[in-house]
Formats: structure tokens, C-alpha cells, sequence
């Protein structure tokens, strides 16, 4: 049923813009992936009933890509991204097709939607981010309640959807996702988790020396209302920016379980500077949600790029997570340091 529902919808859409088309050449893909292996550890001054101490955490994908260009110049393609690590139940995490022209671009299959490909958050350097400290390195008290804000401020949506982005014009692209499942690439047997909806627009541009760019998203889903802005600004190696995410979540719903139930906000800002092969940065990030449960994470990171796709990071943090909940184990904060490499391929 997932395979007709998009064929059909990427044949419909084809057809609207295409008339008579013929691949010059047919799809190859192409090997590509990533490898990211880190070793750090964390002490804590609240410890939140968790124990301390070092570990090992990797990011490991294989991707296979390839696109052809058409007689009448839509060019359609296809992406497989395989996560590669032993302890990981999902092997196949994303998959799209996309059907691209002057009319824009026409993407199905399960990828993330264009809240998350749209979205400018603070600049951070190190690889290693606000999000992957809170719930990875940091972690959160044993009575920490499991609804808390993500200081990551993605929607982590990979559930299959079809998406629309428009061309650039000016520096300026809009795009709208549409999921009709959440948490899942079937269709639902309920009326629940169905019809959740992205909006997006995006600016980049360059005014001589001065690089701008900047985002506006909302999801929505039934009860819920997620939206997102944020800028970056850089100029002669540096680059500041921030970025704002407000949730109201009424639902319930898988949809924004990454992010956390309830209302509440989350802001970050940073400061990150780049010379050669070296880079370094300041990011802050900060939750609150309406039942006390926050977080915030002070990280400094820097990078030195050995070679084409290798480099090496290192990362220095102060977290807290929960420190407005109650009970004796809800609040856990201390300081850690990650470091590792980052391959890419």
C-alpha cells in the first residue's frame, strides 16, 4: 500500500510537469556515509541516582545515492540512508525519491520534513550537539518525569510523507510536509497520530561580506502546535545566531515526543569562529516547560579538519536536566567532556 500510495502520487506529480520524458542516462547510485566515533565522560554535582563515569557513543550510516536528468530537464533521484551500528533495531531509517524542476521540488518517502530541513538553530562546533548532550552524555534523573523539552529543537520525524519545496527566489524557499501517519509508514487504523502538517520558509543570501540566513516553521497535528524561527549571521570567519522553539501539546501524540508534551519553549544562542582547518565555539541552550521540568546545556567545542572528511573534536560541557522537577532523583547536573572523530565519505 506504501508503495503504491507514493508511486503513484510521484507519477501524478511527474506527469503534471513533465508531458513525454526520457532519461538520458538510467540511476546509478553511489556509495557515500558516515562514521562518528566519541569517548567522553560526565561527573555530576547532582547525580539524579544515575551513576557516573566514561563511554562510547557512535553514529555510524551508509548511504546510496544517484539521480538522472531528463530529455525535458526534471531530474528525478533516489536516496537509501543504512544505519550501521550492531545495537541498532532499525536498518533502513530513511528512504525518498525526488522529482525535481523549475517548478520546485516533489520529495516521498520517509525522510524528516522541512521543519527540521528548513530550520537554522545557534551555531556549535565540536559535532557533537545540545541535543546529543542532554539525553546522551548528560542523561536525566531516574525521577525525572519523561516529559521534557528537547534542546535539540528537531522534530525528529522520519515517518513516511510527501513534501513540496518551492525554487529559490531572492534568497527565499518555502516548503510544506504532509505525514498522514505518525509513527508509522502505514496507513493508521484510528483516527489517532493521523495528519500531522509542516510549514516552512526559509532566506539565504550574501550582501557582500555578510552571509544571512533564517527560518520560520510551524507542525501541527490535531492538538498540537509546534513553531521555530532563527537566524544566523556571519562575517570574516565568524557566525552568531540563536533560535526559538514554542510547543503546545495537547495531543498526546508521537508526533512531538522528541520534542515533549505539554507547553513550553526552548532558546539557544552561539558564537563560533573559523580559520583554516581550525574551528571553535560557545553555544548556550535552555527548556522550560509548564510543569518545571527544564534543562540547559553550556558547551564549548572546537574542530581541526585533518584532511577531506576527517575531523577531529572535542567538546566541553556543563549541563543540568529536571532541575525544576521534585523528588530526590529528578535533577541531575554536572560537567563532561566528549571528544572523537568524524569521517565522512
Amino acid at each position: 500500500m506504501k508503495k503504491v500510495l507514493f508511486g503513484t502520487t510521484m507519477l501524478v506529480a511527474a506527469g503534471a510537469f513533465a508531458g513525454a520524458a526520457v532519461a538520458a542516462d538510467p540511476i546509478t547510485l553511489k556509495l557515500g556515509g558516515k562514521q562518528e566515533q566519541y569517548f567522553g565522560g560526565f561527573a555530576s554535582t547532582k547525580d539524579g541516582g544515575r551513576e557516573d563515569g566514561f563511554g562510547i557513543d557512535t553514529d555510524t550510516e551508509v548511504y546510496f545515492s544517484g539521480s538522472t536528468t531528463l530529455d525535458n530537464g526534471i531530474t528525478v533521484g533516489a536516496r537509501i540512508e543504512l544505519e550501521a551500528e550492531a545495537d541498532n533495531n532499525v536498518n533502513a531509517d530513511k528512504q525518498w525519491t525526488t522529482v525535481s524542476g523549475a517548478f520546485g521540488k516533489i520529495e516521498a518517502g520517509q525522510r524528516s520534513g522541512v521543519f527540521d530541513e528548513f530550520m537554522v538553530v545557534a551555531p556549535t562546533v565540536g559535532a557533537v550537539s545540545q541535543g546529543d548532550i542532554q539525553g546522551l552524555w548528560l542523561g536525566k534523573g531516574n525521577d525525572d518525569p519523561d516529559v521534557y523539552t528537547n534542546l535539540g529543537q528537531s522534530l525528529d520525524d522520519d515517518d513516511a510523507k510527501v513534501t513540496y519545496v518551492t525554487p529559490q527566489f531572492y534568497g527565499f524557499s518555502a516548503g510544506v510536509s504532509y505525514t498522514p501517519n505518525v509513527g508509522s509508514s502505514l496507513v493508521a487504523p484510528t483516527k489517532k497520530n493521523r495528519d500531522l502538517v509542516q510549514a516552512a520558509l526559509g532566506y539565504d543570501a550574501e550582501f557582500g561580506d555578510v552571509g544571512l540566513k533564517a527560518s520560520g516553521a510551524l507542525a501541527t497535528q490535531s492538538n498540537l502546535w509546534v513553531y521555530q524561527g532563527g537566524v544566523n549571521l556571519s562575517y570574516a570567519g565568524f557566525t552568531a545566531g540563536g533560535a526559538y522553539t514554542y510547543i503546545d501539546d495537547n495531543s498526546a501524540s508521537a508526533a512531538a515526543g522528541a520534542m515533549g508534551n505539554g507547553q513550553g519553549s526552548v532558546w539557544s544562542a552561539g558564537l563560533a569562529y573559523a580559520v583554516g582547518p581550525y574551528s571553535v565555539g560557545f553555544t548556550y541552550g535552555q527548556s522550560a516547560i509548564d510543569d518545571g521540568v527544564d534543562a540547559a546545556i553550556y558547551k564549548v567545542g572546537g574542530a581541526y579538519k585533518m584532511g577531506p572528511g576527517i575531523d577531529l573534536v572535542g567538546n566541553v560541557f556543563y549541563g543540568e536536566n529536571g532541575i525544576g522537577a521534585s523528588g530526590d532523583n529528578a535533577s541531575r547536573e554536572g560537567v563532561g567532556a566528549v571528544t572523537g572523530i568524524v569521517l565522512s565519505f
